[in-house]
């Protein structure tokens, strides 16, 4: 169960991607689903699997109107109990008083998806019956802990991404993703892709970008390989994402503030590998924790190495050798200069790229993510 299939973020993708994987693997999948408004449903790939669409009522549960609520959750578990199903896979815990009483009513058994931090203050009166949770980090599984769901309960599978489809770039695949941009092959390029709100640590980013700029300004020019050129220009940072109503304001400001052709503004897009090969560095500096981080592990796997935040999931993702990418993004100064020694790192050690992506096939890959979900969902099936 999700909550729409148009891929909008992490959720969503995961969602069909796993979808995918389970299917491939000889299991049936239904999956229960909110319709979209917009456009683009998203159905397509889900029709492609040969997967069984329902579309599910509202979800959402409030104080005041709890027992309509409930009632009307009681009769979806009624509804889905005659699909024999052996696991209700809840992937939005926001709507877990959902998946509570449709669990109950349809005795099917819950496993809850923690994608993100929690939604609730306290979780112990509705955390019980026969549910597990699936934790994509361990920070995610320790929030969760603390607002009342038992530890005990909680199963950590990380997240994974397919390397194949976030490949390492050719040297012509880079000056034709540059060139399609309009960045110039020695102008070093720093991208942050995803929502563009404070939360995301966008603000804070174009913050020290400021500080960026003024410190390359003062220093010699950095020597780049021969086919770039002799001496490398003014940084440029790539925000790739959407605006949202509470934030946009303050990042047009924000970007307004900075020299002229120093940030590059792009709309949202599905497909990224383009932008990921057209730049050196990817930033992820979410000031809210992450629950996984997948930009990392994504960025990575195209052999870009990632200034990320210490918390959450993406310190998780960032640790042994890659600790020294994470950073308080609520300290700009420390983002700025990370993000500087990182960029210089990109050009004195050639070899970073390929430990990128290696890190990401042994650690953060599709095999271990299949194969620990495949596991915690037939365990939870059969007891």
């Amino acid at each position: 169960m999700t909550n729409g299939l148009a891929i909008t973020g992490g959720v969503e993708r995961c969602v069909l991607e796993d979808t995918r994987e389970l299917v491939h693997a000889g299991h049936d999948v239904e999956i229960w689903h909110r319709s979209s408004e917009q456009g683009d449903d998203g159905r397509a790939p889900f029709d492609a699997l040969g997967v069984r669409l329902h579309d599910a009522r509202d979800y959402r549960f409030g104080v005041t109107t709890a027992l309509r609520d409930a009632a009307r959750f009681a009769w979806e578990g009624l509804r889905l109990r005659r699909s024999h199903l052996d696991v209700l896979w809840l992937n939005r815990p926001e709507f877990l008083p959902w998946g509570r009483v449709v669990s109950t009513f349809s005795g099917v058994p819950l496993a809850v998806h923690l994608h993100h931090a929690p939604n609730y203050r306290r979780l112990g009166p509705i955390s019980g019956g026969r549910t597990r949770y699936l934790a994509v980090s361990q920070s995610m599984a320790r929030a969760w802990s603390e607002a009342g769901i038992p530890a005990a309960r909680i199963t950590v599978v990380p997240n994974g991404v397919d390397t194949s489809t976030f490949p390492a770039p050719s040297t012509a695949d880079v000056r034709h993703a540059r060139r399609t941009l309009g960045i110039d092959s020695a102008t070093p390029t720093v991208l942050y892709y995803g929502r563009l709100t404070r939360s995301k640590g966008v603000l804070a980013l174009l913050e020290a970008w400021g500080r960026v700029l003024a410190t390359a300004r003062a220093r010699q020019p950095v020597t780049v390989p021969a086919e770039a050129g002799s001496a490398r220009r003014q940084p440029l940072l790539v925000l790739a994402g959407a605006l949202y109503p509470d934030d946009a304001d303050a990042v047009r400001r924000a970007v307004d503030a900075l020299p002229t052709g120093s940030v590059l503004v792009l709309p949202e897009r599905d497909d990224v590998v383009p932008l990921l090969h057209a730049a050196d560095l990817v930033v992820a500096p979410s000031i809210e924790p992450e629950g996984f981080g997948r930009v990392v592990v994504e960025a990575m796997s195209t052999g870009r190495p990632v200034v990320a935040a210490a918390g959450g999931g993406t310190g998780e993702i960032l640790s042994g050798e890659w600790a020294r990418f994470t950073v308080d993004p609520t300290d700009t100064e420390a983002l700025a200069r990370t993000v500087l020694d990182a960029l210089d790192e990109t050009v004195h050690d050639p070899s970073l790229g390929v430990r990128c992506r290696a890190w990401v096939q042994e650690h953060h890959g599709r095999a271990p993510h299949v194969a620990g979900l495949l596991r915690a969902l037939l365990e939870h099936a059969r007891s």
